[in-house]
């Protein structure tokens, strides 16, 4: 399954192997603040855990993410199952 992560361009440096795309939407788009600073990829997983976990990503650096298929990004993550 593909995956939709936003984080802050802040970060992207701490992620140099993922091809990071400036990203706004309609809402990003009026922020004041970080809201015009944020970058996005596409990455694969079983699971949106699974996904952050092997490309190493750090979920404090999540802004929103989706499925990719899904219309509606998400601010927050799902409970993690163990």
């Amino acid at each position: 399954m593909d995956f939709t992560i936003v984080i802050l361009d802040d970060y992207v440096s701490c992620y140099p192997d993922i091809d990071w795309i400036d990203w706004k939407d309609h809402l990003s788009g009026q922020m004041a603040s970080q809201g015009d600073k944020w970058s996005m990829t596409t990455l694969n997983g079983s699971g949106v855990w699974e996904c952050l976990e092997s490309h190493k990503i750090k979920r404090l650096h999540v802004v929103q993410w989706k499925p990719a298929e899904d219309t509606m990004y998400r601010v927050s993550l799902p409970a993690r199952s163990r």
